[in-house]
């Protein structure tokens, strides 16, 4: 006759081996992939250099261009662990119930990991090797090693590998000498860069513009009224 002792005897002795295999697959994943994550940096020069982009250093960021992406790309940067998980619960309702991948519901930490790091192709497998590859990039690398990291190697349209690329591409400046206005419209252009590109689109790209200052006044960055200012601010796209 089997008891309740035994039952729990059982669940118990499941348990464990579940936390042991799991243990051996975590540790196993973190061999794998642990000398491409310390290469990170370097993944991100090459990637810079074989686009003939310009690497931007710390002290050359623009506040106004990272607020903007931090806002607009992942609000909870400086607070998560790589990942958010109502990103994650948002996306993952979507796709079930839509019976597709398509939304990603990234942080900067997986938009930095899918780019230099996994195939382009949306399965379930990715995803979850994404995740995992986020919590340890964010356990190896400060926020700042990160932001900088996304900052060089995101796509902005036009061959525009980096924020510094983008600055010259769309307005012939550096990043250091973007004006809040050209700042939020690079800002805009991760999630679609083609669909919002000030040069062919500009009316969407503007459209995109006031959403990305709208996430501003909704972080308390900056005010409505600022919201507005920068808004009518003249682009000095390249013609």
């Amino acid at each position: 006759m089997i008891t309740t002792h035994d039952v729990w005897s059982r669940r118990i002795r499941s348990i464990i081996w579940l936390c042991l295999v799991a243990l051996v697959a975590l540790t196993l994943f973190y061999w794998r992939y642990w000398s491409a994550l310390e290469s990170l940096p370097t993944r991100v020069h090459q990637r810079v250099t074989s686009h003939h982009g310009i690497y931007l250093k710390k002290a050359a960021a623009n506040p106004w261009l990272t607020h903007a992406l931090i806002a607009t790309e992942d609000r909870s940067f400086y607070h998560n662990w790589g990942i958010s998980f109502e990103g994650i619960g948002r996306a993952l309702l979507v796709d079930i119930r839509t019976l597709t991948f398509a939304q990603g519901g990234s942080t900067i930490t997986q938009q930095l990991v899918r780019d230099l790091m996994l195939s382009p192709k949306k399965t379930i497998p990715r995803k979850v090797t994404g995740i995992l590859l986020s919590l340890m990039v964010t356990a190896l690398y400060s926020k700042q090693q990160i932001l900088n990291m996304y900052l060089n190697e995101v796509y902005l349209g036009h061959g525009s590998y980096g924020v510094a690329r983008a600055a010259q591409v769309y307005f012939h400046r550096s990043v250091a000498n973007l004006t809040a206005s050209e700042a939020t419209v690079l800002a805009g252009l991760p999630q679609a860069p083609s669909a919002y590109d000030p040069l062919t689109h500009y009316k969407l790209a503007k459209a995109r513009q006031w959403e990305v200052l709208t996430s501003m006044v909704s972080d308390h960055m900056i005010s409505l009224a600022q919201a507005h200012r920068i808004f009518q601010q003249p682009l000095h796209l390249v013609q």
